[in-house]
Formats: structure tokens, C-alpha cells, sequence
């Protein structure tokens, strides 16, 4: 039996089916084979359902940087490649040495690991995944150069975005772990001024502990710097003193969360125009969401479309809503109050829906789950509520 399997032997067809069964880091290792199987591998994810299939491709910046993809066809998996630096490395032929390293995954005698170019001075020493079962991750370790550490990671995701068909989704930055200047770098590079160059969609901004003063610094120059269209997810904890600025939310992305939202006034979250808004840890009370109430009925619309609010204290809905009048003094608003129980695993929380449609024909639904999670929809399309709801436009 020979010790090397013959895969670049295989007929066409069973090599384009074999690129579509094997995991996503086989698919790298033989991308960088050549130029001929780099385009095999490209065709074969460039199908619908491969090229809808992956789920995240994030550059996470935290200790070491990481980049991690997740694909619908491995729900529970996540693949990452992570990168270190080293100072010494062995400057071997690529394209060689990568058919090599891949080829010995099949072979049954043990190889001395050697570092092994993957591009330009991006190595590797292995290309047997490292495997945690406690989060589903399949790990790989790249290494390259202090100097060149930011060039080959670039270039590496971008090789990556063409065989896999993607472009780069996310960047998650661990904003204390870099100087101010470090994280201005970052976001000017995935976030260029220059709107011919493509930027990332998606921004995280992590930090592991509250704020100090120069924290809040780095935050307000990050927000002011992003450009995220799809997703802006804030895990801060600003300090007390940090002010909302509209300019932070000028580009209108899709959808904005926030885990710490104590520095966001109730007139401000009015004010916001993004599709979906999650505000955790909010200073919003009872009397917010009566005045909630009180303005959509007058005939208020949000530019918003949908929010998650979490309360700063216990909520009472339908004593707000019987304090706000809502059924006398607006009998132009017809109102239909639903309750009903949701069961997470081993828990049961009461959730209370009241849906107000106005006599402009715009609908909206006030919820809340337990006394503190509430969500606040609006459904402003006319035509498109009398087929979902038609029992309030009879």
C-alpha cells in the first residue's frame, strides 16, 4: 500500500467532489498547493450553497490575533487560525514544501515538524488541526515576523476571501489590550476613508473591565473612526461620565448593540436610526415606557424598526399602559393584549404583548418578558400589515 495518498491523481470529477467533503482547512492547505489547485478549490466553493454557507469570518484582535470562520455545513464548529510571532524562521521553498505538509497528514509515520512558508513570510508547522472539544474549535497556528505580522495577515485573508468566495465580515477588537494609537491603526485599516477601497461590515469592540477615563478616550476616537453598515456591537462599560455623540452612529448600520447602555438617554435612543437597536443594562424605567406608549399613539414613528431594551428596574406593561390611557384617550388606536408562556430548557417566563394599530394603518407591538426584557417593533408597511394582521383592518 503506498504511504502518500494519490488525491492530484483522482479524475476530475471525484477531485471536484472530494474539495467539496473535505474540512475548510484541507481546502486552504491544497489551495496553496498551486495556481491550478487554487482555482479548483475557488470553483468548488464559488457553488450557492457553499458560498451561502459560511456563517463568520471575524479577525479577532485580542492577545493574538485570530481568524475565525464558521460554515453552515458544520453548525457546531468553529475554524481558526491563529497567529504568533516568532523571530527566527526557515526560509524554505513554498509552493513545494505546503504539497508536502499536506500530503504527510496521510501518512502513518511520524514527521518532524518544520516551519513551512504558506505566503510570502506566513509559516506554519502543521497542518493537523488542534482540536478542544469544550468550545467546538479547531484551532491552527500560523507564525510569522513582528515587522510583517499586519502585510501577511492581510494577505493571507485575502487568499482566503477568494477560495472561499466571502470577503472579511467582522473585526472584534480588544480595545485594552492595544495603546490608543494600535487601535486607531486598526480601524482606519478595515475602515478606510476612501469609499473605492471595500470596508468591513461589522465591528465588535470588546473590553474585559470598565473604563477608565482614557478608555472612554479610545472609545469616543474608535466610534468616531468606524464605518460598520452591517452590525456595530459595543461590549464596553464606559465610565459615567461618557457622553452620547451622533456622529458614533452616522452610518445608519443595520443593527446596534450595546451591553452596558447607561450612557444613552431615553430622547436619545428616540432619536437613533438604525434597523435594530439591543440596549442592555439601560437607566429606562416604567415612566420611559409609558411615555413609549404615549408617543407612538400621538403619532410618533421611530426611524428604528425594531428595539430590545433591558430595564433598569421591574416593569409593570399593563400597569403602564392603564396609566398612560391607553384605551380612553385614544380610541382611535384599537388594542389587542396577548399573554402567553415561553419555556427556556428549565425556565418559564410570562411574556405580554400589546399591539396598538393607529388609524394611519402603522402597527406597533410593546412586549415584555419577565419584568425586566422589553421589545418594541413597528410595522409601518400599511399593505403588508392588512395580510399579516388582518383582524385590525376589518
Amino acid at each position: 500500500m503506498p504511504s502518500e495518498f494519490p488525491l492530484f491523481l483522482l479524475p476530475m470529477l471525484v477531485f471536484n467532489r472530494v474539495l467539496k467533503l473535505i474540512t475548510p482547512f484541507e481546502l486552504v492547505a491544497i489551495s496553496l498547493c498551486s495556481k491550478k489547485s487554487k482555482m479548483f478549490c475557488k470553483a468548488a466553493r464559488s457553488q450557492l450553497q457553499c458560498k451561502n454557507g459560511t456563517k463568520e469570518f471575524t479577525l479577532k484582535f485580542f492577545s493574538k490575533k485570530e481568524i475565525r470562520l464558521k460554515f453552515e455545513y458544520y453548525p457546531s464548529m468553529e475554524w481558526v487560525f491563529k497567529l504568533e510571532c516568532f523571530p527566527n524562521i526557515n526560509n524554505s521553498p513554498p509552493q513545494r514544501r505546503v504539497l508536502q505538509k499536506f500530503i504527510s497528514i496521510f501518512r502513518r509515520n511520524h514527521q518532524t515538524p518544520s516551519y513551512t512558508r504558506v505566503t510570502n513570510d506566513l509559516f506554519i508547522n502543521t497542518w493537523v488541526p488542534t482540536e478542544d472539544d469544550t468550545t467546538s474549535e479547531n484551532s491552527l497556528q500560523l507564525f510569522t515576523t513582528e515587522e510583517c505580522q499586519t502585510l501577511n495577515m492581510n494577505l493571507f485573508i485575502l487568499h482566503l476571501s477568494d477560495i472561499l468566495n466571502v470577503p472579511l465580515d467582522t473585526i472584534e477588537l480588544h480595545f485594552q489590550n492595544y495603546i490608543q494609537e494600535t487601535n486607531e491603526r486598526i480601524i482606519d485599516l478595515y475602515f478606510p476613508d476612501d469609499e473605492e477601497k471595500p470596508a468591513v461590515k461589522s465591528l465588535t469592540l470588546i473590553g474585559k473591565h470598565w473604563n477608565t477615563p482614557e478608555d472612554d478616550e479610545v472609545v469616543d476616537s474608535l466610534l468616531r473612526r468606524q464605518k460598520a453598515r452591517n452590525k456595530l456591537k459595543l461590549l464596553t462599560r464606559p465610565t459615567d461620565e461618557f457622553k452620547f455623540n451622533s456622529e458614533y452612529f452616522q452610518n445608519k448600520s443595520n443593527q446596534l448593540e450595546m451591553s452596558h447602555a447607561h450612557w444613552v438617554s431615553f430622547s436619545e435612543f428616540l432619536e437613533m436610526n438604525t434597523v435594530e437597536i439591543s440596549l442592555f443594562n439601560s437607566t429606562f424605567t416604567s415612566d420611559h415606557l409609558k411615555l413609549l406608549f404615549a408617543k407612538w399613539n400621538s403619532g410618533w414613528t421611530p426611524k428604528w424598526k425594531a428595539a430590545l431594551i433591558e430595564f433598569f428596574e421591574a416593569v409593570d406593561i399593563d400597569q403602564c399602559a392603564n396609566e398612560s390611557n391607553l384605551i380612553d384617550s385614544f380610541s382611535n388606536v384599537r388594542v389587542h393584549r396577548q399573554e402567553k408562556i415561553k419555556r427556556n430548557q428549565n425556565e418559564e417566563t410570562k411574556l405580554i404583548r400589546y399591539c396598538l394599530c393607529r388609524s394611519d394603518g402603522k402597527l406597533g407591538v410593546v412586549s415584555l418578558e419577565g419584568d425586566t426584557q422589553g421589545y418594541f417593533h413597528v410595522f409601518p408597511d400599511v399593505t403588508l400589515n392588512m395580510l399579516r394582521f388582518p383582524h385590525f383592518y376589518q
